[in-house]
């Protein structure tokens, strides 16, 4: 089942930060879109449930150096 989530993201400071982010989100198993924008910073990605969990994807956002606002 395809799920939607978006994360607020601090940290970004450019249009190369918000495009290595989307990369990240994108390569990972069961995203099917990851938009990612500057302003304001935020991630919306749609998702299978079954292959990837919110957590997972929040933690993609950490590993590559931003910070998901809760």
């Amino acid at each position: 089942m395809v799920s939607m989530v978006t994360f607020k993201v601090d940290g970004m400071s450019c249009n190369g930060c918000s495009g290595k982010l989307q990369s990240a989100l994108s390569n990972v198993p069961g995203v099917s879109s990851a938009q990612v924008t500057l302003d304001p910073g935020q991630a919306a990605i749609q998702y299978d449930e079954q292959k990837v969990t919110p957590v997972a994807l929040q933690h993609v956002v950490e590993d590559v150096g931003f910070d998901v606002i809760a």
